[in-house]
């Protein structure tokens, strides 16, 4: 990979992030950046976060991040956001010489929220206050990264789905069958479905993100499958499948954390990047099938 590939899983966690993730990525993004000379404040004890996510101490510098699911939130609540940190801030970071909204509006921010900033210059002169977004992320931190440090930002970018191979799939499915051949049941192979059953399981952005870039390479579990002399053994694969996916449904798991648990079960215990590609492809040859998660209402699609 070159650093430009990450560009990619920058866009896609600005357009998604929000809340608490969106402040986790910035600390995540900052410490890389500045090492030692950052510190991501967390909340706890009667002073919560000190009106904080983060601080660079060099330049005693405080960042508050503020991105809600929303343009339309950030527009109503945005003035309200900095209300609360001022003049709090002030009297947990007395040194404090800089403070920035960090924000997901790329857009701009709102006339009131810049007629709120500037009354607060007025205030504090001796604060220099400002705002950040999309383009201080990626400038002065995200395309600071070493290649090592963007793996451990996006780590699903370890995962190489255009290198999966009959190699890589056949051992994971060849282990099901031996581990699942007490259990033999046929079942039909159902139709093949549309982007819509990926959004009807409110799969986050990431594993729709994995899943989608998995899919293209299905073709390698139709052909291993195809390939058996034994039909049966379909089955077994498909039955087992199938078990844990209902298993994690009815203990009342998330669909991420369904996801994560399929991904255990059909990688086992090869958890190189390799194998872990190969189990996404497998679970999503079943998960068009429609024989993995719940299909949309509005669709008989199998």
């Amino acid at each position: 990979m070159h650093k430009a590939d990450f560009d990619e899983y920058f866009d896609r966690m600005f357009e998604t992030c929000n809340q608490t993730r969106f402040e986790d990525w910035f600390a995540e993004l900052a410490h890389c950046a500045w090492g030692t000379d950052f510190e991501t404040i967390k909340a706890g004890g009667k002073h919560g976060d000190k009106k904080s996510d983060g601080r660079h101490r060099p330049t005693e510098t405080i960042y508050q991040c503020y991105a809600p699911e929303s343009a339309s939130t950030f527009s109503k609540n945005s003035i309200g956001k900095v209300n609360d940190s001022f003049p709090e801030v002030i009297n947990y970071w007395p040194k404090l010489k800089r403070w920035v909204l960090v924000h997901n509006n790329n857009a701009g921010i709102p006339t009131k929220l810049s007629d709120a900033l500037e009354k607060l210059r007025e205030e504090y002169p001796h604060i220099e206050i400002d705002t950040a977004s999309r383009r201080f992320l990626k400038d002065e931190l995200h395309d600071k990264l070493s290649m090592n440090q963007m793996l451990d930002v996006y780590p699903s970018a370890r995962l190489n789905f255009r290198t999966v191979s009959m190699e890589n799939v056949r051992p994971l499915l060849k282990r099901i069958i031996g581990e699942k051949s007490h259990t033999i049941s046929l079942l039909s192979f159902g139709e093949i479905p549309n982007e819509k059953k990926l959004d009807h399981n409110e799969l986050s952005p990431d594993a729709k993100f994995d899943l989608n870039r998995a899919a293209p390479n299905i073709g390698i579990v139709d052909r291993f499958l195809e390939s058996m002399s034994n039909p049966g053994n379909a089955s077994i694969i498909q039955s087992g499948i199938q078990s844990k996916y209902l298993e994690l449904r009815d203990f009342g798991h998330s669909a991420d954390e369904i996801l994560g648990g399929l991904l255990a079960f059909v990688r086992g215990p090869l958890e190189d990047p390799a194998y872990t590609a190969a189990a996404y492809v497998i679970i999503y040859y079943y998960f068009d099938a429609c024989d993995i998660f719940e299909n949309p209402p509005e669709d008989a699609l199998c």
